[in-house]
Protein backbone atom coordinates (compact mmCIF):
# COMPACT_ATOMS: atom_id res chain seq x y z
CA UNK A 1 0.00 0.00 0.00
CA UNK A 2 2.74 2.79 0.94
CA UNK A 3 4.46 1.89 -2.63
CA UNK A 4 0.87 2.28 -4.57
CA UNK A 5 0.54 5.45 -2.23
CA UNK A 6 3.75 6.93 -3.22
CA UNK A 7 3.05 5.96 -6.80
CA UNK A 8 -0.53 7.99 -6.74
CA UNK A 9 1.27 11.21 -5.14
CA UNK A 10 4.16 11.15 -7.92
CA UNK A 11 1.00 10.87 -10.13
CA UNK A 12 -0.62 13.75 -8.71
CA UNK A 13 2.34 15.76 -8.31
CA UNK A 14 3.21 15.66 -12.20
CA UNK A 15 -0.78 15.57 -13.74
CA UNK A 16 -2.08 18.80 -14.35
CA UNK A 17 -4.76 20.77 -11.85
CA UNK A 18 -7.21 18.17 -11.11
CA UNK A 19 -11.30 18.98 -10.53
CA UNK A 20 -11.83 22.03 -9.35
CA UNK A 21 -15.41 22.40 -8.76
CA UNK A 22 -17.78 21.76 -5.93
CA UNK A 23 -17.57 18.91 -3.48
CA UNK A 24 -19.88 17.21 -1.10
CA UNK A 25 -18.68 15.21 1.53
CA UNK A 26 -21.20 12.51 1.20
CA UNK A 27 -19.67 10.65 4.51
CA UNK A 28 -17.82 11.16 7.57
CA UNK A 29 -18.14 10.59 11.51
CA UNK A 30 -16.65 12.47 14.72
CA UNK A 31 -16.50 11.25 18.41
CA UNK A 32 -14.66 12.54 21.74
CA UNK A 33 -10.82 10.94 20.10
CA UNK A 34 -11.16 13.82 17.74
CA UNK A 35 -11.27 17.79 18.19
CA UNK A 36 -14.79 18.51 16.99
CA UNK A 37 -13.76 22.51 15.67
CA UNK A 38 -10.22 21.23 14.28
CA UNK A 39 -11.91 18.98 11.93
CA UNK A 40 -14.05 21.44 10.68
CA UNK A 41 -11.53 23.76 9.96
CA UNK A 42 -9.75 21.05 8.19
CA UNK A 43 -13.10 20.48 5.98
CA UNK A 44 -12.78 24.68 5.14
CA UNK A 45 -9.75 24.19 4.13
CA UNK A 46 -9.90 21.98 1.84
CA UNK A 47 -12.84 24.06 0.43
CA UNK A 48 -15.35 21.29 0.58
CA UNK A 49 -18.92 23.01 0.32
CA UNK A 50 -21.18 20.74 2.13
CA UNK A 51 -20.42 17.91 4.89
CA UNK A 52 -22.69 14.94 5.82
CA UNK A 53 -21.87 14.12 9.09
CA UNK A 54 -23.08 11.97 12.08
CA UNK A 55 -22.03 11.21 15.72
CA UNK A 56 -20.15 7.78 16.77
CA UNK A 57 -21.29 6.45 19.78
CA UNK A 58 -18.76 3.87 20.99
CA UNK A 59 -20.02 3.59 24.72
CA UNK A 60 -23.64 4.00 24.71
CA UNK A 61 -26.10 5.06 22.66
CA UNK A 62 -26.30 8.31 21.93
CA UNK A 63 -23.14 9.67 22.78
CA UNK A 64 -21.51 12.74 21.56
CA UNK A 65 -24.90 13.66 19.81
CA UNK A 66 -25.31 16.47 21.30
CA UNK A 67 -21.81 18.09 20.47
CA UNK A 68 -22.54 17.28 17.13
CA UNK A 69 -25.58 19.28 17.04
CA UNK A 70 -24.02 21.94 18.68
CA UNK A 71 -21.51 21.91 15.82
CA UNK A 72 -24.16 22.45 13.46
CA UNK A 73 -25.07 25.14 14.80
CA UNK A 74 -22.20 26.48 14.65
CA UNK A 75 -21.99 25.80 10.66
CA UNK A 76 -25.59 25.58 9.97
CA UNK A 77 -24.78 26.13 5.87
CA UNK A 78 -21.87 23.54 5.97
CA UNK A 79 -23.24 20.47 8.01
CA UNK A 80 -26.01 18.25 7.63
CA UNK A 81 -26.09 15.67 10.20
CA UNK A 82 -27.19 11.92 10.25
CA UNK A 83 -28.50 9.65 12.88
CA UNK A 84 -25.74 8.60 15.54
CA UNK A 85 -23.81 5.64 14.68
CA UNK A 86 -23.99 2.87 17.63
CA UNK A 87 -21.28 0.24 18.02
CA UNK A 88 -23.13 -2.40 20.32
CA UNK A 89 -25.42 -3.34 17.58
CA UNK A 90 -25.20 -7.47 17.16
CA UNK A 91 -27.06 -10.17 15.22
CA UNK A 92 -30.03 -7.44 14.89
CA UNK A 93 -31.20 -3.70 16.04
CA UNK A 94 -32.09 -3.12 19.33
CA UNK A 95 -35.51 -2.20 20.29
CA UNK A 96 -34.02 0.55 22.26
CA UNK A 97 -32.05 1.81 19.44
CA UNK A 98 -34.82 1.85 16.98
CA UNK A 99 -37.49 4.03 19.20
CA UNK A 100 -34.23 6.33 20.33
CA UNK A 101 -33.46 6.53 16.42
CA UNK A 102 -36.98 6.61 15.25
CA UNK A 103 -37.72 9.51 17.50
CA UNK A 104 -34.39 11.44 16.92
CA UNK A 105 -35.51 12.11 13.03
CA UNK A 106 -38.26 14.80 13.39
CA UNK A 107 -36.71 16.00 16.07
CA UNK A 108 -33.39 17.06 15.15
CA UNK A 109 -33.89 16.96 11.48
CA UNK A 110 -31.61 14.34 10.61
CA UNK A 111 -31.21 13.97 6.67
CA UNK A 112 -30.19 10.10 6.80
CA UNK A 113 -29.70 7.26 8.66
CA UNK A 114 -25.90 7.14 9.98
CA UNK A 115 -23.31 3.99 9.19
CA UNK A 116 -25.11 0.68 10.20
CA UNK A 117 -22.18 -1.79 10.50
CA UNK A 118 -24.26 -5.01 9.03
CA UNK A 119 -20.44 -6.40 8.26
CA UNK A 120 -17.66 -5.29 9.19
CA UNK A 121 -14.64 -7.46 9.03
CA UNK A 122 -11.92 -7.02 12.00
CA UNK A 123 -8.51 -4.56 11.16
CA UNK A 124 -5.47 -4.94 12.16
CA UNK A 125 -5.38 -1.94 14.11
CA UNK A 126 -8.37 -2.03 15.34
CA UNK A 127 -11.02 -3.85 17.52
CA UNK A 128 -11.03 -7.88 17.79
CA UNK A 129 -13.95 -9.57 18.06
CA UNK A 130 -14.97 -13.02 19.31
CA UNK A 131 -16.11 -14.24 15.80
CA UNK A 132 -13.61 -11.49 13.52
CA UNK A 133 -16.79 -9.65 12.75
CA UNK A 134 -19.36 -7.40 13.60
CA UNK A 135 -22.39 -9.47 12.27
CA UNK A 136 -26.07 -7.98 11.96
CA UNK A 137 -28.69 -10.03 9.60
CA UNK A 138 -30.12 -7.43 7.07
CA UNK A 139 -33.17 -9.47 7.14
CA UNK A 140 -33.68 -10.11 10.87
CA UNK A 141 -36.93 -8.90 12.42
CA UNK A 142 -36.39 -6.55 14.32
CA UNK A 143 -34.09 -4.15 11.47
CA UNK A 144 -37.12 -5.45 9.12
CA UNK A 145 -39.10 -3.35 11.84
CA UNK A 146 -36.67 -0.56 11.58
CA UNK A 147 -36.61 -0.21 8.01
CA UNK A 148 -40.47 -0.23 8.37
CA UNK A 149 -40.82 2.65 9.99
CA UNK A 150 -38.58 4.57 7.77
CA UNK A 151 -41.33 4.51 4.71
CA UNK A 152 -42.64 7.74 6.17
CA UNK A 153 -39.80 9.67 6.69
CA UNK A 154 -37.90 7.87 3.55
CA UNK A 155 -34.71 9.23 4.22
CA UNK A 156 -31.91 7.18 3.21
CA UNK A 157 -29.99 4.74 4.88
CA UNK A 158 -26.18 3.56 4.76
CA UNK A 159 -26.14 -0.20 4.98
CA UNK A 160 -22.25 -1.28 5.68
CA UNK A 161 -21.11 -4.38 4.55
CA UNK A 162 -18.07 -5.72 2.81
CA UNK A 163 -18.03 -8.52 0.54
CA UNK A 164 -15.73 -10.96 2.50
CA UNK A 165 -19.02 -13.35 2.48
CA UNK A 166 -20.92 -12.42 -0.41
CA UNK A 167 -22.60 -15.90 -0.60
CA UNK A 168 -24.06 -15.62 2.56
CA UNK A 169 -24.75 -11.85 2.55
CA UNK A 170 -25.57 -10.75 -1.10
CA UNK A 171 -29.00 -12.62 -1.01
CA UNK A 172 -30.27 -10.50 2.45
CA UNK A 173 -29.03 -7.36 1.32
CA UNK A 174 -30.80 -8.02 -2.15
CA UNK A 175 -33.88 -9.24 -0.47
CA UNK A 176 -33.77 -5.86 1.73
CA UNK A 177 -33.49 -4.12 -1.25
CA UNK A 178 -36.49 -5.66 -2.88
CA UNK A 179 -38.38 -4.77 -0.52
CA UNK A 180 -38.45 -1.69 0.13
CA UNK A 181 -37.63 -0.31 -3.00
CA UNK A 182 -39.16 3.42 -1.71
CA UNK A 183 -36.39 3.61 0.39
CA UNK A 184 -32.94 4.52 -0.68
CA UNK A 185 -29.89 3.10 0.66
CA UNK A 186 -26.34 3.84 0.49
CA UNK A 187 -23.20 1.53 0.52
CA UNK A 188 -20.01 2.80 1.96
CA UNK A 189 -16.78 1.94 0.23
CA UNK A 190 -18.65 0.18 -2.45
CA UNK A 191 -19.05 -3.03 -0.12
CA UNK A 192 -15.02 -3.06 -1.12
CA UNK A 193 -16.56 -5.63 -3.97
CA UNK A 194 -14.96 -5.72 -7.35
CA UNK A 195 -16.30 -4.41 -10.54
CA UNK A 196 -18.45 -7.31 -11.30
CA UNK A 197 -20.10 -7.22 -7.41
CA UNK A 198 -20.76 -3.51 -7.64
CA UNK A 199 -22.15 -3.52 -10.94
CA UNK A 200 -24.55 -6.82 -10.25
CA UNK A 201 -25.45 -4.86 -7.19
CA UNK A 202 -26.42 -1.71 -9.08
CA UNK A 203 -28.00 -2.86 -11.89
CA UNK A 204 -30.23 -5.04 -10.00
CA UNK A 205 -31.25 -2.47 -7.44
CA UNK A 206 -32.18 1.02 -8.66
CA UNK A 207 -32.72 2.36 -4.77
CA UNK A 208 -28.83 2.12 -4.27
CA UNK A 209 -25.98 4.49 -4.38
CA UNK A 210 -22.97 3.71 -3.09
CA UNK A 211 -20.44 6.13 -1.69
CA UNK A 212 -16.40 5.74 -3.55
CA UNK A 213 -14.51 6.57 -0.14
CA UNK A 214 -11.80 4.18 0.37
CA UNK A 215 -11.21 2.35 -3.28
CA UNK A 216 -8.32 4.09 -4.88
CA UNK A 217 -6.46 1.55 -3.24
CA UNK A 218 -6.44 -2.20 -2.76
CA UNK A 219 -7.79 -2.64 1.07
CA UNK A 220 -5.72 -3.92 3.16
CA UNK A 221 -5.14 -3.92 7.36
CA UNK A 222 -8.15 -6.86 7.89
CA UNK A 223 -6.79 -9.48 10.58
CA UNK A 224 -7.54 -11.91 8.59
CA UNK A 225 -6.22 -11.83 5.24
CA UNK A 226 -8.32 -14.49 3.80
CA UNK A 227 -11.04 -11.59 3.61
CA UNK A 228 -8.60 -9.12 2.36
CA UNK A 229 -7.88 -11.90 -1.00
CA UNK A 230 -11.96 -11.39 -1.59
CA UNK A 231 -12.15 -8.04 -1.88
CA UNK A 232 -12.24 -6.33 -5.01
CA UNK A 233 -8.74 -4.11 -6.52
CA UNK A 234 -8.58 -0.36 -5.55
CA UNK A 235 -9.46 1.65 -8.65
CA UNK A 236 -5.85 3.18 -9.83
CA UNK A 237 -3.32 0.78 -11.02
CA UNK A 238 0.57 1.32 -10.10
CA UNK A 239 0.66 4.58 -12.12
CA UNK A 240 -1.98 6.67 -10.29
CA UNK A 241 -4.83 5.92 -13.44
CA UNK A 242 -7.95 4.50 -13.17
CA UNK A 243 -8.41 0.67 -14.22
CA UNK A 244 -10.42 0.38 -17.27
CA UNK A 245 -12.71 -1.77 -15.65
CA UNK A 246 -13.36 1.00 -13.11
CA UNK A 247 -13.68 3.75 -15.25
CA UNK A 248 -16.30 2.19 -17.08
CA UNK A 249 -18.27 1.15 -14.14
CA UNK A 250 -18.31 4.78 -12.99
CA UNK A 251 -19.24 6.31 -16.08
CA UNK A 252 -22.30 3.91 -16.63
CA UNK A 253 -23.93 4.41 -12.53
CA UNK A 254 -22.76 8.25 -12.67
CA UNK A 255 -25.94 9.23 -11.37
CA UNK A 256 -25.54 6.85 -8.27
CA UNK A 257 -22.16 7.17 -6.82
CA UNK A 258 -20.65 10.19 -4.21
CA UNK A 259 -17.56 11.16 -3.19
CA UNK A 260 -16.89 11.08 0.41
CA UNK A 261 -14.08 11.08 2.76
CA UNK A 262 -15.29 8.72 5.38
CA UNK A 263 -13.13 10.82 7.72
CA UNK A 264 -13.68 9.01 11.21
CA UNK A 265 -10.79 8.31 13.14
CA UNK A 266 -8.15 11.12 14.25
CA UNK A 267 -5.58 9.71 11.43
CA UNK A 268 -7.88 9.87 8.47
CA UNK A 269 -8.95 13.77 9.88
CA UNK A 270 -5.30 15.01 9.89
CA UNK A 271 -5.10 13.67 5.77
CA UNK A 272 -8.46 15.37 4.93
CA UNK A 273 -7.05 17.75 2.53
CA UNK A 274 -4.72 15.14 1.35
CA UNK A 275 -7.66 13.20 0.42
CA UNK A 276 -9.60 15.96 -1.33
CA UNK A 277 -6.87 17.14 -3.27
CA UNK A 278 -6.39 12.89 -4.55
CA UNK A 279 -9.84 13.28 -5.16
CA UNK A 280 -9.87 16.17 -7.42
CA UNK A 281 -7.01 14.41 -9.30
CA UNK A 282 -8.85 11.14 -9.71
CA UNK A 283 -12.13 13.40 -10.85
CA UNK A 284 -9.82 14.93 -14.00
CA UNK A 285 -9.84 11.63 -15.32
CA UNK A 286 -13.59 11.52 -15.41
CA UNK A 287 -15.82 13.21 -18.09
CA UNK A 288 -16.44 17.05 -16.14
CA UNK A 289 -20.28 16.11 -16.50
CA UNK A 290 -19.55 12.77 -14.53
CA UNK A 291 -17.20 14.50 -11.87
CA UNK A 292 -19.84 16.96 -11.06
CA UNK A 293 -22.05 13.99 -10.41
CA UNK A 294 -19.86 11.92 -8.00
CA UNK A 295 -18.82 15.18 -6.72
CA UNK A 296 -22.14 16.72 -5.19
CA UNK A 297 -24.86 16.60 -7.04
CA UNK A 298 -25.86 13.12 -6.68
CA UNK A 299 -25.46 14.02 -2.76
CA UNK A 300 -27.08 16.97 -3.36
CA UNK A 301 -30.39 15.05 -5.04
CA UNK A 302 -30.46 12.41 -2.21
CA UNK A 303 -29.62 14.52 1.09
CA UNK A 304 -32.69 17.01 -0.76
CA UNK A 305 -30.06 20.19 -0.22
CA UNK A 306 -28.61 22.41 -2.38
CA UNK A 307 -24.64 23.00 -2.53
CA UNK A 308 -23.65 26.68 -2.85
Amino acid sequence: MLITSLLFSAFVATECRGYDGLIFDAMAQLDEKQEFISAINKVQQAKVSKLALFARSRKYLGENENKILELRKKFPELIILGTPKYFFLRDDLTPKYITKTIRSIQKHNYKFIGEILYTHGDKSHGEKTLHGERYIDPIAPNNIKFINLLRRPQIPVMTHWEVYEWDRDWPKFSELYNRFPEITFIIPHMAFGHPEQVRLILSKHSNVYMTISKKEQDKKGYSDSRKSKLLGHGFLNKNGKIRPSWHKLIIDYSDRLMFATDAHKAHRWEKYKEIIDNYRHFAKQLPLEVSKMISYQNAERLYNVKVK
